[in-house]
């Protein structure tokens, strides 16, 4: 499996499995990859993931991205949606696996996005991301 699809992997179980995220979502964790489907259900989350790769580096950057949709009278649903996925998520740490040294999360940023319709609230978390690759260091090591 290649780096993106095991990050995006890793990502996505440790926000599926989490029981104090399913209850502040009504029980389901949807997560979508890049686009939600057509009519989702509310509460869901979009997420998505890029990757600097910087030549001559084992040392990978990038950015986690999780939109957080709700349709809710006020933003109470989307608050707390929002805690528990930085509690999960900033400054979280995945021990090596076999394509990866490891990788590294931090809040960078959050913010409220504007949607025209009433009663829609959506919610952006930008997680700075570093990778360190076993392969790229022993091939920078040996040239």
């Amino acid at each position: 499996m290649d780096l993106h699809k095991r990050l995006i992997t890793q990502l996505y179980t440790t926000l599926t499995d989490n029981a104090t995220l399913k209850a502040a979502m009504g029980g389901t964790v949807r997560l979508y990859l890049t686009w939600a489907e057509p009519d989702a259900i509310f509460p869901y989350l979009v997420h998505r993931l890029e990757e600097t790769l910087p030549m001559w580096s084992p040392e990978h950057e990038g950015t986690y991205l999780i939109d957080i949709w709700s349709d809710s009278e006020n933003a109470d649903e989307i608050l707390a949606i929002r805690s528990q996925i930085i509690t999960l998520i900033d400054e979280l740490e995945y021990a090596a696996v076999s394509e990866h040294d490891g990788a590294w999360f931090w809040l960078r940023s959050g913010m409220f996005v504007p949607e025209p319709e009433q009663g829609i609230w959506h919610f952006n978390l930008t997680f700075d991301m570093k990778v360190l690759v076993e392969a790229d260091t022993a091939s920078q090591l040996k040239r």
